[in-house]
């Protein structure tokens, strides 16, 4: 038996995040519509943490619009904008996922200052091997690391050697903002939420 931690295990141990798990999280629409099964890991963090940000930074993709970004619904709205105009320069080298199609990008997160998260869907290979496809924004270039959902979102967290992506701030503590936590307005609130000391 296995008894190392799991990447969402660290997660859950470096943010103090220890709330009960939801239940279905109705991903089985939204593959139907994809056409592929989705990473498990992926799929046991939203299920693990309600909707929120890592960090008050980084957001998951959800099924549904309930305070959060669908999945769905932004992976339509990728296909629509790149059938719609060229989109050699908005996601070059990598085209959008089309059932079919071969290989493709799906979003499953973002943050605030305009960075992007994809995996790089291939229905070929396992999804739980998918690389994740990445930039800060529009104009940076693309980053494809061979590394899971989980384990990119804990680097993005707590690892301050993940350049140009970590937002970990040694000796602060990560922590996971839920939809209806207050977001910190200023330096003692985030001092509050980072203090390595907290009580969880």
């Amino acid at each position: 038996m296995n008894d190392q931690p799991t990447w969402i295990d660290r997660i859950v141990d470096v943010t103090g995040w220890h709330h009960e798990p939801e239940g279905g999280a109705g991903w089985e629409q939204v593959e139907t519509e994809i056409g592929v099964a989705l990473p498990s890991d992926f799929k046991e963090l939203c299920r693990r943490f309600v909707p929120g940000a890592f960090y008050a930074y980084l957001d998951l993709l959800r099924p549904t619009d309930d305070h959060a970004q669908p999945l769905l619904r932004t992976w339509a709205s990728c296909r629509q904008w790149a059938n719609q105009h060229d989109s050699a320069g908005l996601w070059a080298p990598y085209e959008i996922y089309e059932p079919g199609k071969g290989a493709g990008l799906i979003q499953w997160g973002s943050d605030q200052t305009e960075g992007e998260y994809y995996w790089l869907v291939d229905r070929s290979v396992d999804a739980d091997r998918w690389p994740v496809v990445a930039r800060r924004d529009g104009i940076e270039p693309w980053h494809q690391l061979d590394m899971s959902t989980a384990e990119f979102v804990y680097r993005v967290i707590a690892d301050p050697e993940f350049t140009p992506f970590t937002v970990a701030a040694p000796p602060r503590r990560p922590f996971y903002l839920p939809h209806w936590g207050p977001f910190p307005m200023n330096a003692d609130d985030w001092d509050a939420l980072t203090n390595p000391n907290r009580r969880d």
